[in-house]
């Protein structure tokens, strides 16, 4: 297996993680807790793992250069952090639906920004994938529920913070760093940003049933181990644009998900949505050909 085709796996891994989520979330929501908590313990449950993870590669350490240092806190502060308020955040103005919905047009923000600020060229196949994932993302909203401008344009805004997250791990360096050592200090600054934030707004809750902990818990090692980590050595391994559109399958999760779990109908629309995603999917996975990468992964 290539490193190409292990890229494309991770990603595609780690938008089914992300797929899940939402289901846990609502869980964790009917234990007592709320979306900014959930962001913050999301982020700090999963630093001692990472830590252990780090201590135990002798090649690694956790010492970083001070220029390192400042780039994370960037992008954790304007990408990391700022994407997950953000949206979970429009969930309480619009439903999570919609506001996925919106939040998926990053994969057309990151080519965008890749073409204005770095000059890149989109062939003809990310082109057409990123147009046919976009209607598939569209096809999957029914429309229903109060339309509040708010959400929308909190919904809206995680999709360039998530674009400019993704470009900027790959364009600044970052993604260079072991992975491990990248996600612990990603995690840390963001939840020491949430911490303050959820302090300043008195939304922090720490009374949670015992469900609810078990829950976050598991969300936080999944999220952390299993979706961030893997999308990130899709960045590594394929490129931001390519990893952008690959990612796109997580929607299809979430609805799978509710089609199985909560039994929600699942139309032409739906089904029409689902069949374009798996088209950009196809397009991106087969007739992109790219050097075979040879970054150290961790």
């Amino acid at each position: 297996m290539t490193t190409r085709q292990r890229g494309i796996i991770s990603v595609i891994i780690s938008a089914t993680v992300f797929g899940i989520l939402p289901l846990m979330a609502k869980i964790i929501y009917s234990q007592g807790c709320n979306s900014i908590s959930l962001v913050f313990y999301r982020f700090l449950f999963v630093l001692p793992v990472l830590y252990i993870l780090i201590d135990r590669d002798p090649d690694e350490t956790l010492k970083i250069s001070g220029k390192d240092l400042r780039k994370i806190i960037l992008v954790s502060s304007l990408g990391h952090t700022a994407t997950g308020l953000l949206l979970f955040t429009s969930y309480n103005y619009i439903p999570s639906g919609m506001a996925t919905t919106i939040h998926f047009t990053y994969p057309v923000f990151v080519i965008l920004g890749c073409i204005i600020f770095f000059r890149e060229k989109p062939n003809i196949i990310k082109i057409t994938s990123v147009l046919l994932c976009f209607l598939g993302i569209i096809l999957f909203y029914n429309g229903n529920g109060k339309i509040n401008p708010t959400g929308i344009i909190l919904a809206f805004i995680s999709g360039i913070t998530y674009a400019f997250y993704t470009i900027y791990i790959d364009k600044s360096g970052l993604g260079k760093m072991c992975t491990y050592k990248l996600m612990f200090y990603l995690c840390l600054v963001s939840s020491i940003i949430v911490l303050i934030f959820s302090i300043m707004t008195k939304s922090f809750v720490i009374h949670i049933k015992p469900l609810g902990w078990i829950m976050i818990v598991a969300l936080s090692l999944l999220a952390g181990l299993g979706g961030v980590r893997l999308y990130q050595i899709g960045i590594k391994t394929i490129g931001p644009q390519d990893t952008a559109i690959l990612s796109t399958f997580e929607p299809i999760t979430s609805i799978v998900l509710s089609i199985l779990i909560l039994k929600e109908p699942f139309g032409i629309k739906t089904t029409i949505g689902v069949g374009l995603i798996l088209t950009a999917v196809i397009l991106v996975s087969v007739f992109e050909n790219k050097d075979d990468n040879k970054q150290k992964i961790c």
